[in-house]
């Protein structure tokens, strides 16, 4: 698929997520038939949930529509698991909500829930990259609409979304422009009807001049003729002073057309709707503390992205404004001090920052975070301690946090351990206070799923052998003990092959790579070879190295794209940024990834605001924002297999 269809699909898909988010829960408004005492306790018991989901907590939402589903007599249990197949959706949970829709018969369900199953199917179809599979589930929809006596227009408007994006998929331009021409007048979002005519306007300009010509079949006040002339006046603009001439004329031409003055300016000026950046970015680092060749790998990462973009080119979507405007970047020592990232935050705005990036240390984040306001947009490169729900002082609205979390890591280690099927959990870390926060992080989310932690090891990093807690881990040594207690009992040598224990279902280990490729294999001598292994990124060096990773396999991690994305064809960046820091940049790989990331993100945290479902495919992972301004990174996984991490399939 082509970049620019892929970047299509995105924007169809986005729009769509922010519909869905009021759509869906107005289907869960209307619980199926029962007692009136029964609706109003159902009505109560999931409006928390629906709550949930309006703060972007899918995940959870779904987990708790899940066991409602497991204790729910049919039809109700039907609704819930499409529920929560709705809400995996717009967690981008695409795997799962696939298996959750499958274990619905949807000739069992009445019109009503057969309706939400197909538009639900065509949906996932979508993600899957399977736009043939999409139509055919909305003509089932369509088919069902007859049949369904009360269909809002939140309804129909989903529909002509889902066909539009088949289209796009299946590259007929001409037929999603006119999905959305006909959708167009069921959107009351100002931002969405925006979003909708960019949309068509990007479709039709996928057509040539001769086919725009050619399909033009009618004339004035025909809505669909009126973009295509549009389309083509922005293919044959050769300045903007005839265009100008050009557009006024079909203004007067088409008077009540409703394409937006925005979208008419982009045509004006031949260029898509941007965001630029910012004219200055400070850059706020500690360049001089034993922090100082970490921050410098951001600093690094940072400015590589701000070179790699090309000229004169606009560099994130979403305000208007030239696309030749490129901004100055200057970069500030935040200091020793935590509590000095005042002053040089002060510093940086006298100087004319229009945004903020850093701090990076946690303690100078936790400083300004506790300002009430910022006259400056602020990305911190760390997460503050501070609660951005706390009652006398909340965090600044304009303060955003990105960072490289192992708490994050860790409970979506335990995310997609559940999601495997596992409940069992045993935990082994570092005996350090970096492994007892991954250890409480990764037990309290998987607690809330209502897994178990049956044993709990530490171990001492600086050591080679981790025997000891491995075998208290699984066990062993109290097989052991049994056996010489029952050896001097009986007074005679015994034949005896230690047994682990069989109530885990999986290991979580947190580690090193130095570390991780020494637990591995003495898991395996103690009785564990075949008990699956699930890690944070840290237990992967982020380069490939089959011969030191030989014992790793059967690990599965969670880590970023830019380490397991080996195509150096699309990682263009990162070939340069290892030729020129070769060094620096094995050590630190993720720290550039994460400057590049800090670069790239600022255009896009405004359409991520709007929009809790969003997110940006960043080379750190998918990041969207939490509801408290926090950039959390959903990451890919991947499995060691000879030695070499290979990413595993969502299907």
């Amino acid at each position: 698929m082509s970049n620019l269809t892929q970047s299509l699909t995105l924007l169809g898909r986005r729009l769509l997520l922010g519909l869905l988010v009021l759509l869906l829960a107005g289907c869960v408004a209307a619980p199926p038939p029962g007692s009136q005492g029964e609706a109003e306790a159902t009505a109560s018991g999931t409006a928390e949930l629906e709550q949930m989901a309006a703060d972007g907590r899918f995940l959870d939402a779904a987990l708790a529509y899940s066991k409602l589903a497991a204790e729910a007599p049919s039809p109700q249990r039907e609704h819930y698991t499409l529920r929560t197949a709705e809400l995996l959706m717009l967690g981008n949970y695409v795997p799962q909500a696939y298996q959750m829709l499958n274990e619905v018969d949807a000739s069992q369900l009445d019109p009503s829930l057969q309706l939400r199953h197909a538009l639900l199917s065509a949906d996932i179809a979508l993600a899957r990259q399977r736009p043939d599979e999409a139509q055919g589930a909305l003509d089932r929809a369509e088919t069902l609409l007859a049949e369904v006596e009360e269909t809002g227009p939140q309804t129909l408007l989903r529909l002509h979304q889902l066909r539009a994006g088949a289209f796009a998929q299946q590259g007929n331009h001409l037929e999603a422009a006119r999905e959305r021409v006909i959708l167009e007048p069921l959107l009351s979002d100002p931002e969405a009807v925006l979003a909708n005519q960019e949309a068509i306007l990007t479709e039709l300009q996928q057509l040539t001049p001769e086919a725009l010509a050619a399909l033009q079949t009618a004339g004035p006040p025909d809505v669909l003729s009126g973009w295509l002339e549009l389309a083509r006046l922005g293919r044959s603009m050769a300045d903007s002073q005839q265009g100008g001439a050009d557009l006024v004329n079909w203004r007067e031409r088409y008077p009540n057309h409703p394409a937006r003055d925005e979208i008419i300016a982009s045509i004006l000026l031949s260029r898509p709707r941007v965001l630029p950046l910012p004219k200055r970015i400070a850059l706020i680092l500690p360049l001089n503390n034993r922090f100082a060749k970490a921050a410098a790998a951001v600093r690094d990462g940072f400015l590589a992205a701000y070179y790699a973009q090309p000229e004169n080119s606009p560099t994130a979507p979403g305000l208007d404004a030239p696309a030749s405007v490129v901004p100055s970047i200057n970069v500030y020592d935040a200091g020793d001090d935590p509590a000095l990232i005042d002053l040089v935050y002060e510093q940086a705005v006298d100087d004319g920052a229009e945004f903020v990036v850093g701090p990076l240390s946690k303690q100078a984040v936790n400083q300004l975070a506790g300002h009430e306001s910022l006259p400056v947009p602020v990305l911190a490169l760390n997460y503050s301690e501070r609660h951005a729900e706390a009652r006398d002082r909340p965090l600044p609205d304009n303060f955003f946090q990105l960072g490289l979390s192992p708490e994050q890591e860790a409970q979506q280690v335990a995310e997609h351990a559940w999601l495997d099927g596992y409940s069992r959990s045993a935990i082994i870390t570092p005996s350090s206070a970096w492994g007892t926060r991954v250890a409480r992080a990764f037990s309290e989310r998987w607690l809330q799923f209502g897994g178990h932690v049956v044993e709990k090891q530490t171990y001492d990093a600086k050591k080679s052998d981790y025997s000891l807690p491995i075998r208290r881990l699984l066990n062993v040594d109290e097989s052991e003990q049994r056996h010489r207690n029952l050896r001097r009992l009986l007074g005679v040598k015994l034949e005896f092959t230690p047994r682990r224990r069989q109530d885990i279902d999986f290991i979580f280990m947190a580690a090193g790579s130095r570390q991780a490729r020494l637990i591995r294999p003495q898991l395996r001598f103690h009785h564990a070879p075949k008990v699956p292994v699930y890690a944070t990124s840290h237990s992967f060096s982020g380069h490939i190295d089959a011969d030191m990773d030989r014992d790793m396999d059967g690990v599965t991690f969670a880590d970023m794209p830019w380490t397991l994305d080996t195509d150096s064809g699309t990682h263009s960046l990162k070939a340069e940024i290892e030729q020129l820091w070769p060094a620096a940049s094995k050590r630190y790989t993720r720290l550039y990834a994460l400057g590049v990331d800090a670069y790239r993100v600022i255009g896009e945290l405004n359409s991520l605001r709007r929009n809790r479902a969003e997110y940006y495919a960043g080379e750190t992972g998918d990041l969207y924002l939490d509801v408290h301004n926090r950039l959390q990174r959903r990451l890919r996984w991947a499995r060691f297999e000879r030695g070499v991490p290979q990413p595993l399939s969502e299907f």
